[in-house]
């Protein structure tokens, strides 16, 4: 089981310096939809697929924090500064060896150490391997404050992990406790793979310094065993010699008494070792073995093989039962999906519906008010079938408006209403036009007779003032009499005809007057 498991511990920092938020990564990570209240911007990422299990840990007496978004909200109103760093996240590679709650488990154990060790709240999200990935890529992404958490909310930074003086022992210790923790893990499960926390270059430079040991070793042995028919003359052997007195020094006794066998076999191992580094430094994580565990891996290489045949049968068979089980499931999702499609088609159409009768009753709304007023025109709309015993705004909403009317080329019942109250109106105008018209004649004859009453020559005055001829106090008898106004035009009509009423009286007058006057002999005939 060599690759049953790997060491990855990684750790990095969320920050608005690089424009990021706690908000929006802890709702990628648990498959969540959270709002961002500083910023108004929601993360839905309920549609991602691979979270196992999602939770968060946090120090006793913090029952405050009863849920994700509750949690992350308030990390980040905690921190006022634009750079701010608002969470550090450690991402941590899974054994595959190990089962679902095996996994769980030593999550659950890293969780509460970093609770334990920082006083920070830490949301835990486990996912399986993607299925276009490794498919023994099980990890888990371990989400932190980077403050202390306590009974009343957020407290001091956890800066032991920031100071570059503490930050890189601090991780160091971690990567090698969590090593232990693996290791314990894989021995419990009775698998014989093991982790190694060192880095990667470290691993690799030791096993490269070691291949390197190898090739002198045996180069020192091919020095001591130079066979005497491959020397020419004296000068070769001169120089074979000083290199084997050289390889000697360097070599020691085991030099001297190894076989040109042994050479070969040290440049074997020594290509072994290379063949690993190359292969080391192709893999995305550092590996668990180191340069000791080389030779037990060539012992155990076929019993190895033919056990990952199996192991690869098993997954083989778990991973089909997997995906059938998840074809299912999609096609239940899929089922849902589209009757949730089909009840938001039904509940949109019905919107519509509403929306076009409240955009109709706009026009319906008057119509109902006119019926109303007036039984003739409320006989004419219940004809169509509409209920007027509802409340004005349910009648206009009556469905029955949008429908066509018989007999009218096509036409809405609430056109042909709204094309018959038009007609109505206007020949109610029109009435009311020729009757105000009747009602102007009629005022300027009464007015002209006035006229008959006003001053002449023989005819006094009976009122103390004269404002017949004022247009005020024409307007206002008008107005008294029929509720109504005269236009400017019809007030200068009036006083004209006013006028050359009482001309045509005084005129009248005066040919009276002089008339008596020649027949009493006062003035002479012409």
């Amino acid at each position: 089981m060599a690759d049953g498991a790997i060491f990855h511990l990684d750790v990095t920092t969320i920050s608005r310096s690089q424009g990021r938020s706690s908000v929006a990564a802890a709702a990628y990570r648990a498959a969540e939809r959270l709002l961002d209240t500083r910023t108004g911007l929601e993360h839905d990422y309920r549609r991602k697929q691979g979270v196992i299990d999602s939770y968060i840990a946090a120090p006793d007496d913090c029952d405050w924090i009863d849920h994700r978004q509750a949690l992350w909200d308030a990390a980040e109103a905690a921190e006022n500064r634009k750079n701010s760093t608002v969470a550090r996240e450690w991402l941590v590679a899974l054994p595959d060896v190990l089962d679902v709650t095996q996994r769980a488990d030593l999550v659950r154990a890293l969780a509460t150490e970093l609770v334990t060790r920082y006083g920070v709240v830490v949301d835990v999200a486990i996912h399986a391997p993607n299925r276009k990935g490794d498919k023994r890529n099980h990890h888990a992404h371990l989400l932190c404050t980077t403050r202390k958490a306590e009974a009343d909310g957020f407290g001091a930074k956890t800066r032991i992990l920031d100071a570059a003086k503490t930050g890189g022992v601090e991780i160091a210790e971690m990567r090698a406790w969590w090593a232990g923790m693996i290791n314990d893990a894989l021995e419990a499960a009775d698998c014989d793979a093991r982790v190694a926390h060192r880095r990667k270059s470290v691993i690799v430079a030791e096993m490269q310094a070691a291949a390197e040991a190898l090739r002198k070793q045996a180069a020192n042995i091919d020095a001591l065993n130079i066979p005497m028919s491959e020397l020419d003359g004296m000068s070769s052997l001169a120089k074979a010699t000083g290199k084997a007195f050289l390889a000697a020094a360097k070599g020691g006794v085991g030099a001297v008494i190894a076989k040109a066998s042994d050479a070969k076999e040290l440049r074997g191992q020594a290509q072994d070792l290379e063949r690993l580094v190359a292969d080391i430094e192709n893999t995305a994580v550092g590996t668990h073995d180191g340069p000791q565990l080389t030779a037990y891996k060539r012992r155990m290489a076929k019993a190895w093989e033919a056990e990952a045949k199996t192991a690869a049968a098993i997954r083989a068979a778990k991973q089909a039962e997997i995906e059938r089980r998840e074809a299912l499931e999609r096609e239940k999702a899929r089922k849902t999906e589209e009757d949730r499609q089909n009840a938001l088609r039904a509940a949109q159409e019905a919107a519509e519906r509403a929306e076009r009768a409240e955009h109709y009753a706009e026009v319906t709304e008057p119509l109902v008010a006119r019926a109303r007023a007036n039984a003739a025109f409320a006989r004419r709309i219940t004809r169509w079938g509409i209920n007027l015993d509802v409340s004005d705004h349910d009648a206009a909403l009556d469905p029955l408006w949008t429908r066509t009317g018989k007999g009218y080329d096509g036409k809405w019942i609430w056109a042909i209403l709204t094309d018959e109250a038009e007609e109505l109106d206007r020949k109610t105008q029109q009435e009311a036009e020729r009757q105000r018209q009747t009602n102007v004649e009629a005022f300027m004859e009464t007015q002209v007779e006035r006229a008959a009453t006003f001053p002449t020559p023989s005819q006094k005055w009976k009122y103390p003032g004269f404002k017949a001829l004022e247009p005020d106090s024409i307007q206002s008898a008008f107005r008294s009499k029929y509720r109504a106004k005269l236009t400017a035009e019809e007030i200068t009509t009036t006083i004209r005809k006013m006028l050359n009423r009482w001309v045509e009286r005084i005129v009248e007058d005066i040919g009276n007057i002089k008339q008596g006057m020649i027949g009493y002999g006062r003035l002479p005939e012409r």
